[in-house]
């Protein structure tokens, strides 16, 4: 037997990129639930966005935020883990990254060298208009605690420059599908997931395959790195390439379509539909 362990991308892959529904992959949730597949969301969002966002998808796992740096447990999902937690009320977190503070402290003199705007620049209003998100979810957008997405207006080489400087500071800059994310140099959606990885391999002796999916640049260590990666295609940019994996899937239907029909190829794969 083998045990399947998914982690999903939100924005663009499980959500419609416009729309941010997930109804076109409703049912193959519901038998992720059925056959108790763990599906782990590893998103660039907030803590406090999925607070909500969860409760909408009755998802009740381990989750990972902010691009990788920070994994939260809920203490009713029974995980035996050997390592020290903090607690954070009704979750376990482990965290990878630096404070906000310190990303915002040193970009604080970038302004007159690139062309950029920082969520801490930004008015709720001016999140709204960029987004499309009602005003409770830009708020809870622009509750960060370790990364800072910006709004990139400068070129490519530009962001590689800043990259450069932010370097030396254990600092990166991840490009997502609408932002450039600051974060710390150990805050990767691939480090995060495989911590928990080897977290689920402690619980089981049974081989694990995972799956990743995700549709931006800052998925792609993730994709890398899991047993099945798939991108989803997107209705707004080329698919990512991943690097040395030739073996990767890319989805036909866009967001949550293309989501749905991988993992239903997978589970068809593996015996389970």
């Amino acid at each position: 037997m083998t045990t399947l362990l998914l982690f999903t991308d939100l924005d663009g892959t499980l959500l419609d990129h416009h729309t941010y529904s997930f109804q076109p992959a409703k049912a193959t949730l519901e038998s992720l639930k059925t056959f108790a597949i763990p599906c782990v969301i590893n998103t660039s969002k907030t803590f406090a966005e999925l607070l909500s966002l969860r409760q909408a998808l009755e998802h009740q796992g381990p989750f990972i935020v902010e691009n990788g740096s920070a994994v939260y447990l809920p203490k009713n999902f029974f995980l035996n883990i050997e390592e020290t937690l903090e607690d954070c009320g009704d979750y376990w977190r482990k965290s990878f990254g630096p404070h906000r503070d310190q990303l915002i402290e040193l970009t604080n003199d970038k302004h007159d060298s690139y062309d950029f705007q920082r969520f801490s620049d930004m008015t709720c209003q001016e999140l709204i208009s960029i987004t499309g998100l009602d005003e409770k979810s830009a708020t809870q957008a622009m509750q960060r605690e370790f990364t800072e997405p910006m709004v990139w207006n400068d070129s490519k080489q530009a962001l590689n420059t800043l990259r450069d400087q932010l370097a030396p500071f254990d600092v990166q800059v991840q490009k997502g599908g609408r932002f450039a994310h600051l974060m710390g140099k150990q805050c990767d959606k691939a480090n995060a997931m495989q911590w928990l990885i080897e977290v689920y391999e402690q619980q089981s002796d049974e081989p694990i395959n995972t799956m990743a999916l995700g549709d931006g640049e800052n998925d792609i260590g993730m994709l890398s790195k899991a047993d099945v990666p798939v991108v989803v295609r997107s209705p707004v940019h080329a698919p990512p390439e991943i690097p040395h994996r030739s073996d990767a899937w890319l989805t036909d239907g866009y967001g949550p379509e293309g989501w749905a029909q991988a993992v239903d190829l997978w589970l068809t794969k593996h015996g389970i539909l």
